[in-house]
């Protein structure tokens, strides 16, 4: 796809990290933007970031686990933006808990946020991005949608729902000439970690897991222009970093290799 001028860009999650650095990107092409997140104060610091070539910028302060007001949210793009051409579902969390201690509310949260948020976000956007001309779904999945992760349950599982869904929606809408990617980052230098710290079974590990992510992850404006060049080339499926080519090529070739590493990783966090 040819992100062109006046282009409308719809992003989730657009508060901070890799949101933010999309909105970036794309504000420098020009596009129009509606920007969505629970936080205002975070929606703002990314709007009074964007360069001056953007086009018009909105600002929409939404819960995307709550199906009314995604339904809203949608009706306030169109009205305000008249169109939509590229649709990110990036809004995500992890939580670090094992399994066992994961509570049915984290479930809730998690499903909501993770899966129902892109699913909800395709759902009601798929008429306007159908009358587009030039459209474009991003979804972002994981490098863990690739592997079960210890202490992970709830985001592999997320992530690998919105993997699956992402390949079903590249089948079906490619007659609608809508081009879909799924994207699957690895170690991402952002904060998300930091949202949920102090619900993970171990703080400590936790910490030491951000401290790995940031020392051995990737930039969000890097994850951003890889995420901006799929779209540009089609491409069904971006990975990001090297942690993430590596695993994918692991388990999809070597598994039991895979399956070893995930052991030992398992046997160190219950020690």
């Amino acid at each position: 796809m040819d992100i062109k001028k006046g282009h409308v860009a719809v992003i989730t999650g657009a508060g901070g990290g890799l949101g933010s650095a999309l909105a970036r990107d794309l504000a420098g092409r020009g596009c129009h933007l509606a920007l969505a997140d629970i936080s205002q104060d975070a929606l703002s610091e990314t709007a009074s970031s964007l360069s001056g070539n953007a086009g018009s910028v909105t600002q929409h302060v939404v819960d995307v686990t709550d199906r009314e007001a995604m339904t809203a949210f949608r009706n306030d793009v169109l009205a305000k933006h008249g169109r939509v051409n590229i649709l990110i579902n990036n809004a995500g969390i992890t939580l670090q808990k094992n399994f066992s201690t994961h509570s049915l509310e984290d479930w809730d949260r998690m499903v909501g946020i993770n899966l129902n948020g892109v699913i909800y976000g395709c759902h009601l956007f798929d008429e306007a991005l159908t009358k587009a001309e030039d459209a474009y779904l991003v979804n972002l999945s994981s490098m863990s949608s690739f592997l079960g992760l210890p202490g992970q349950s709830s985001y592999c599982a997320t992530k690998a729902g919105v993997h699956l869904l992402t390949d079903c929606l590249w089948a079906e809408w490619r007659p609608k000439n809508i081009g879909v990617t799924s994207v699957h980052p690895g170690a991402i230098r952002t904060d998300m970690i930091m949202a949920t710290l102090e619900e993970s079974d171990d703080v400590e590990q936790a910490k030491k897991n951000y401290d790995l992510a940031h020392k051995t992850g990737v930039d969000a404006e890097y994850a951003a222009a890889k995420i901006i060049r799929g779209i540009e080339k089609k491409k069904k499926r971006v990975k990001i970093g090297k942690d993430a080519h590596i695993f994918h090529f692991i388990m999809r070739f070597m598994p039991s290799l895979g399956n070893f590493v995930i052991k030992k990783v398992a046997k160190r966090l219950d020690s």
